[in-house]
């Protein structure tokens, strides 16, 4: 295509004359021959014409016109005035610019040419380099014809654009990783134009950015909007391997001034995400290499790198990183060395790099995140008791009582550092409403949770609030002189002590016996003690010991040998786990209400024999989750048999106790049949596109209480179809229309109502689960930008719910 095609005649007027007249395939590092540049004038009188060595020492560099100092038209100083360097060059690969480049510390060039690109300058011409190799130390170390001798004008005043000038990025997209491309030259960012703009291209752009490969190249006008500054580039080439968007073959450069209807625009699937867990904020940390996704080894990240996830994917907060255990483990190759991140990256892929700490790789790296960016009550002057609200997306609002109980309000008086909750809930409203809005989420604590925000929360299908319905607690206001740290929940890990308000400090090992653990699973209302052990020391401040006889109700009336902490020379420190960490999940399976049944005790996940496994078990379980009812007990033909150890214990569950621990329990006869013992729920939801050309378009359909069914597009909103193709791993965007059905079909839901930068369906507000008929042509149907290639994003995590609960 030519390059004049795609720009006005005003722009075409305002073009270098050299890009008036392109040639076939202009070059993108070298002036095209038959440009309007002038042929070299005849050499002055007494022009020997002789090539010679520049003189050592003087010389310094600049660049002129460019908008920074590494852009613009090349000037040398000599004899204590500045002067313009010319170039008549026969040759396309001149080494000139690769001199100056590095000797400005500039990095590699961008673009050069030889036809005053930055405009002419006015002074004393200083040079002509005749021959560079491009390795020299200093532009004068080229062979040139002596200061000041010359046989070409101003019009070859020679300009470089290096790549340190050069920046790119992603506008109008919400995020770093989607948008409009935009290129900054002359420092003002300004439009690529392209006619032909393809996937090539953008993979190059996304690569680039850290963003991971491609999921669509656009034009932005329909999508991002229109740019209305300058236009940078002009026809781009790439071949999809290239390592900057400068390094591909480059038609035009700017800035021009033209119309913008050929914007460039890109979505990339992003460096980084979190699967395995309850949605798109939680799970295993995966990254993209090249393009395919690879795990991620646990010592590989910390909470600076997670606060950074967290960020990139638009999750809020960062609670936690975990190693293997909370989430089922991955398959499949690592990511080689770690992340070492500052926090304040907006990219993973931006973080400088560190080689692994050890050998081989102990498990994938995991990490929580949270939507939820504050906690507060309000209403009341006493500070630990009033109206719940939450802050999301940086806006305030007080939440629903309608799904608020006690476990919730245990969690949230905790995490405030109000102890644990009065034994009754307050009723809603108790406090007032707020000015904010009433948020419907449902939590879902099992009250064993550290953070508010690592609860399961529902969103969708949650009916309105009423009005004058505010959730609100009343916390015991005392706070708890210990806790246990780094376990798989507030009831496990290791032992901690506070010794003055924030701080705290840790047990060695010691002669610390289970005595002592009684009274801290009492005190954290976590049950009793199922295991204490040792753990490798931290070398932070240590108590001395602490000495409990067991019938102390709070360790408070221990005695402690010694009253300050010192560095632990122990090598070993304490940890407990109590009966309160017993967790129940289920594992993979396609979410949290449908999957093998795997339980957490005596701090290791452990899977259930199939023997004597039925029914009213899987009921039990279910109801535990808080996922209704059971609808099968399928055996590891489901779900797989898992591949930790075995549960010894043989139950007898009839189906209506609130938890396994209450099931009664059977003489132990082996597990002949192994484990992998299975349960799918009744609020086990899934989602895919139905009754489209592949599984990343088609109607949008819903599994809720073991039926599928349709979405309408009545009240849903655009974005939906966004948050849709993100969660089913098939790009960074799509298109929501209405459209018939072949044959009439059920709908659960209506009026969904996701805001730009949701990544996960679960997350959006929508009308009440109800079966229900679409009106005619109404079904919403969602066609997304990729096609799931290169990603492991079959399943569809289904939206939180109820934690185990332990003793």
């Amino acid at each position: 295509m030519s390059l004049m095609s795609l720009l006005s005649p005003v722009a075409h007027q305002l073009l270098p004359p050299w890009v008036a007249q392109p040639r076939p395939r202009p070059q993108t590092q070298a002036t095209p021959r038959g440009s309007s540049c002038s042929r070299p004038r005849p050499a002055p009188p007494g022009f020997c014409g002789c090539l010679v060595p520049a003189e050592p020492g003087a010389g310094e560099l600049r660049l002129v016109g460019g908008g920074g100092r590494c852009a613009g038209r090349v000037e040398v100083k000599h004899d204590g005035e500045w002067g313009s360097v010319c170039v008549y060059d026969f040759h396309s690969e001149s080494g000139w610019a690769a001199v100056v480049c590095r000797q400005l510390g500039c990095g590699r060039v961008a673009r050069a040419s030889v036809c005053a690109p930055f405009g002419e300058a006015t002074g004393r011409i200083w040079l002509q380099p005749s021959f560079c190799l491009g390795n020299e130390e200093k532009l004068q170390d080229c062979l040139h014809f002596g200061w000041g001798q010359h046989f070409c004008d101003h019009n070859r005043d020679v300009g470089v654009t290096c790549t340190d000038a050069v920046e790119l990025r992603l506008a109008a997209g919400g995020g770093p990783c989607a948008g409009r491309v935009e290129v900054k030259l002359q420092g003002r960012w300004g439009s690529v134009r392209d006619r032909d703009w393809d996937m090539e291209d953008a993979e190059v752009v996304c690569q680039q950015l850290g963003c991971g490969s491609a999921a669509g190249a656009y034009t932005a006008g329909g999508r991002f909007g229109k740019g209305d500054g300058p236009i940078s580039l002009v026809v781009v080439d790439c071949r999809g391997d290239e390592v900057t968007l400068w390094d591909c073959e480059i038609h035009g450069w700017g800035p021009y001034t033209s119309f913008h209807d050929f914007d460039a625009a890109v979505a990339c699937q992003g460096f980084a995400r979190l699967v395995g867990g309850d949605g798109a904020c939680a799970g295993r940390l995966e990254v993209r290499r090249g393009r395919a996704w690879v795990g991620v080894c646990e010592d590989a990240v910390d909470m600076e790198a997670a606060r950074v996830v967290c960020r990139e994917l638009g999750c809020g907060q960062a609670l936690a990183v975990l190693g293997t255990g909370r989430f089922e483990a991955g398959t499949g190759p690592f990511w080689e060395g770690g992340f070492s991140c500052t926090g304040t990256e907006s990219l993973l892929a931006t973080c400088a790099r560190r080689p692994a700490r050890g050998q081989g790789c102990a498990g994938h790296a995991s990490i929580i995140c949270s939507p939820y960016t504050g906690f507060r009550l309000a209403g009341d002057s006493l500070g630990c008791a009033g109206r719940v609200e939450v802050e999301a997306g940086g806006t305030w609002g007080s939440l629903c009582a309608t799904g608020w109980d006690l476990p919730d309000a245990h969690v949230l008086c905790r995490h405030l550092g109000c102890g644990p909750s009065a034994a009754i809930v307050p009723p809603g409203g108790s406090f007032g409403d707020g000015d904010g809005p009433l948020r419907p989420d449902a939590f879902g604590c099992g009250g064993s949770e550290r953070h508010p925000g690592e609860c399961p929360t529902a969103v969708l299908g949650e009916p309105a609030c009423p009005p004058g319905h505010a959730a609100a607690v009343n916390c015991s206001g005392m706070a708890e002189p210990l806790r246990l740290a780094e376990g798989e929940s507030r009831c496990d890990g290791r032992l901690e002590v506070a010794t003055s308000p924030g701080a705290w400090a840790r047990v060695p090992a010691g002669l610390w016996d289970a005595r002592r653990s009684t009274v801290v699973c009492r005190q954290l209302g976590c049950g009793v003690p199922e295991k204490v052990h040792a753990v490798p020391g931290s070398g932070s401040a240590a108590l001395p010991g602490l000495r409990c006889n067991g019938s102390e109700e709070n360790p408070a009336w221990c005695n402690v040998s010694g009253t300050a902490t010192t560095p632990t020379g122990s090598p070993e420190e304490v940890a407990v786990v109590c009966s309160g960490s017993r967790r129940v999940r289920l594992a993979g399976g396609p979410g949290p209400c449908a999957g093998r049944v795997e339980v957490y005790v005596e701090g290791t996940w452990a899977t259930v024999c199939q023997e004597n496994w039925d029914l009213p078990h899987a009921t039990v379980v279910c109801r535990q989750l808080g996922c209704g009812t059971a609808l099968a007990a399928p055996g590891s033909a489901r779900f797989g048999p898992g591949t930790g150890p075995l549960w010894p214990e043989a139950l007898g569950c009839a189906g209506t106790e609130a938890s396994l621990w209450d099931c009664p329990a059977l003489a132990r006869g082996g597990c002949r049949r192994g484990g992998g013992a299975g349960a799918e729920c009744s609020e086990h939801r899934s989602l895919r596109l139905a009754g489209g050309s592949g599984r990343c378009s088609g109607h949008l359909e819903v599994r809720y209480n073991g039926t599928w069914g349709r979405v309408c597009a009545k009240g849903t909103s655009p974005a939906t179809a966004t948050a849709v193709c993100w969660q089913l791993g098939c790009g960074a965007g799509g298109r929501l229309v209405a459209a018939p059905a072949q044959a009439p079909a059920p709908a659960w839901l209506a009026w969904v109502g996701c805001e730009e930068g949701t990544r996960s369906l679960w997350r959006c507000p929508s009308a009440p689960w109800r079966l229900q008929a679409c009106s005619p042509g109404g079904d919403a149907h969602v066609t997304c930008d990729g096609d799931g290639d290169g990603t492991s994003g079959t399943t569809t995590p289904s939206p939180g719910s109820r934690s185990p609960q332990g003793d």
